[in-house]
């Protein structure tokens, strides 16, 4: 059962901690940044205690802005298991359900296969195209509304299905930009509003939002790619975004969703279940992945797209989390910071771990 994973056992392991941590993850993030220019914020917290927190770079290059608790970053995909929070709670309600089709809450996805199911949108097994990934809406069409979005749907859908639902894995944001709109349909709120009163207040996430393209934040950090040897400012990205790509928060925010893991907090624990049992097609569960990472149970999702990446990862049996919220698109930051994160405090065992890539197909 998934709730013995959250059975924390003292162990030698546990009890071991490295005195010299910060000092060392000091020098290591340092160098990182020195060799790389990789900036940042990491941010690294043991049973609700943050045992180390650094930024490093700037949220804004051109004018030496610093980052601050305050800043917010573009999470882009580490949206999703916030949108999975909003969809299951209507499922609590019994306003939706998991196992039937989104187009029965949302008529613009009648024409997705016949078979398809919520359920399927939120594991990535449902065989629904990619708006970005086809070449005719990546250069015709860039939904950035609901009402846009609504209507190229049912033209997407003539696209036909990449493969029958539930028989193989393709990560795609359309996944969540239909739970999006179905969460709109059924609550008669916007996707924001929604989320804001439904989630990320209940959460204590008050500095985290829903993007688009006008929303305006004092905080707001820059984004960044390289173009040769040259580190240039981009424009994030907003286009498909919604659901999936579309959550801007900071770190102490972030770690929100640890505790409503931990604590099951906002949904049942039957709901909680759903959402922590892995596929066996793609080990990932409701909005997240579920998978062993140095030898432990490992939740986590990341993010990247234009400008920005992003990472969480809990460790529930050591009541351990990591997040890394980075304004440099470019490098594996995540994976060499996290590794460097596990090895320093614990000992480096040898196994080496990998980030799940959940974002192929839009980081370059």
């Amino acid at each position: 059962m998934i709730l013995m994973w959250f059975s924390l056992k003292k162990s030698k392991e546990e009890s071991y901690m490295n005195k010299n941590f910060k000092r060392e993850m000091d020098c290591f993030i340092d160098k990182y940044y020195d060799e790389n220019k990789n900036s940042g914020c990491l941010r690294v917290t043991l049973k609700d205690e943050v045992i180390y927190k650094k930024f490093f770079g700037y949220a804004d290059i051109e004018n030496k802005v610093e980052f601050t608790d305050k800043s917010m970053f573009t999470l882009y995909s580490l949206s999703k298991p916030f949108c999975v929070l909003g969809l299951m709670k209507l499922k609590d309600k019994g306003l939706v359900d998991i196992d039937a089709h989104p187009g029965k809450y949302l008529c613009e996805a009648k024409g997705f296969g016949k078979s398809l199911t919520l359920r399927h949108l939120m594991q990535h097994i449902s065989g629904v195209p990619d708006f970005d990934q086809n070449t005719d809406f990546r250069t015709k069409y860039q939904g950035e509304t609901s009402e846009e979005l609504r209507m190229q749907l049912p033209l997407l859908a003539k696209k036909g299905m990449l493969f029958s639902p539930g028989t193989k894995h393709h990560y795609t944001n359309t996944n969540f930009i239909i739970c999006a709109l179905i969460i709109e349909n059924v609550s008669g709120m916007s996707y924001a509003e929604y989320m804001k009163k439904e989630v990320f207040t209940p959460l204590g996430m008050h500095d985290t939002y829903i993007d688009n393209k006008n929303l305006i934040l004092k905080d707001r950090v820059k984004g960044y790619k390289k173009d040769a040897d040259d580190i240039v400012c981009t424009e994030r990205a907003t286009g498909w975004a919604l659901g999936g790509a579309d959550v801007i928060s900071t770190t102490d925010d972030v770690y929100c969703l640890n505790k409503a893991i931990k604590c099951k907090l906002l949904l049942t624990e039957e709901s909680w279940d759903e959402i922590l049992t892995p596929h066996q097609l793609n080990s990932m569960g409701l909005g997240c992945t579920i998978t062993k990472w140095h030898g432990l149970l490992r939740i986590t999702h990341n993010g990247g797209w234009h400008g920005f990446r992003t990472l969480h990862i809990q460790l529930p049996e050591k009541d351990f989390d990591i997040i890394f919220l980075s304004n440099s698109a470019w490098g594996d930051a995540r994976n060499d910071i996290a590794n460097a994160v596990y090895n320093t405090y614990y000992g480096d065992d040898g196994s080496g771990g990998n980030i799940i890539k959940m974002d192929v197909g839009y980081i370059k």
